[in-house]
């Protein structure tokens, strides 16, 4: 099966997530092709300078790829491409991913990446799509009442092979605080809360290094360093001992051996197995819609003390996170998820009602 995933490339979750779901789709024995929308209009949107460009493309691993500027352009690259569906991830990309699906008479899926009205602005895509996955419960009921029947809900995975502890050890050295992730507006607040504890801890004598990797606009992060987006954050991930996250971010730092604390609009603490019993699948927001508490800097100094003073402890909830991180965050499961997706849809193509 030939797989062609249409996306964008910028410097955000939705790139990393195609080009390591289409790096395991190759793993599985699929054939991905990966069709990235780039033209003047996107350069600009997404910021992207010729270095970034040449890294996110060094990246892909050898995965094959292409750059198209249209829909037009994208129907003349793919004329002689044999292909057996198209999985479009980003709404920029759904008009082209209608127009080739036609085309090409195979059908398409596509997924939603984050919390929009989508049956109002996409109403017809996600009409002829023949699946639509949601990274979420809450980005799948954003789609609308109509959609839901049609949505299957599969949680971003992470490559645990790539993300994996380093040789970092937490014994007679400060403790390695990050900040992870890409928000703005109240959903950046927990930076701000979390420089404050880091503040307060510094003028108890306690030895605390903290960085802040990716973006959080509207944050005051006090003293901590900025790192700003970086392409690879294993060294950073590997090199510190407490990640505060939430969703995909918290993920692959919990694959690295960090301590995960859900950090976003509200606080949920430290991540725990239990929460991860009987099939449960949390909802890793930090949202306060979701029950998490309120942001308060004196909880996360607590917190932060606790494995200040026993370090032998740090030591095996990092060996706990990495555990957890295996045993739900594996983007094996995923893949296996989203080739359901795509069989169903095969068949939905082929039945006799579309024929």
């Amino acid at each position: 099966m030939r797989i062609l995933f249409l996306s964008i490339i910028a410097k955000c979750g939705v790139f990393t997530h195609v080009q390591e779901l289409a790096l395991y789709m190759q793993k599985r024995g699929i054939q991905p092709v990966i069709g990235l929308i780039h033209n003047t209009n996107t350069i600009r949107m997404f910021r992207l300078t010729r270095k970034d460009m040449e890294t996110m493309e060094e990246s892909l691993n050898g995965i094959n790829h292409f750059f198209y500027e249209s829909g037009e352009d994208l129907l003349q690259k793919i004329k002689n491409m044999e292909v057996d569906l198209i999985h479009a991830h980003s709404p920029i990309v759904l008009s082209a991913a209608i127009k080739a699906s036609k085309k090409l008479d195979i059908p398409y899926v596509m997924t939603l990446h984050g919390i929009s009205n989508w049956s109002k602005l996409h109403g017809p895509a996600m009409e002829q799509a023949k699946g639509i996955i949601a990274i979420g419960p809450e980005v799948a009921k954003s789609a609308g009442i109509d959609y839901q029947k049609k949505i299957r809900i599969i949680f971003n995975g992470i490559d645990t092979e790539r993300y994996r502890p380093g040789k970092t050890k937490t014994t007679n050295q400060p403790l390695r605080i990050i900040w992870m992730g890409r928000t703005n507006g109240p959903t950046a607040s927990g930076v701000t809360y979390l420089a404050r504890a880091i503040r307060i801890l510094k003028k108890k004598g306690i030895p605390v290094e903290g960085k802040v990797v990716g973006y959080a606009l509207g944050a005051n992060i006090g003293d901590m360093e900025r790192c700003g987006w970086v392409h690879d954050p294993l060294p950073y991930l590997q090199w510190s001992h407490i990640v505060f996250a939430r969703g995909r971010a918290l993920r692959e730092a919990m694959a690295c051996g960090n301590v995960g604390f859900l950090i976003g609009q509200g606080y949920g603490g430290m991540v725990r197995r239990k929460w991860f019993e009987n099939g449960k699948n949390p909802v890793l927001s930090g949202s306060l819609k979701h029950g998490y508490a309120k942001l308060d800097a004196l909880e996360i100094v607590k917190d932060v003390l606790n494995f200040h003073h026993r370090r032998v402890q740090l030591e095996g909830a990092r060996k706990m996170a990495r555990k957890i991180a295996e045993d739900n965050f594996d983007i094996k499961r995923m893949v296996e998820e989203t080739c359901l997706v795509y069989e169903e849809a095969l068949q939905l193509y082929t039945s006799p009602k579309n024929v």
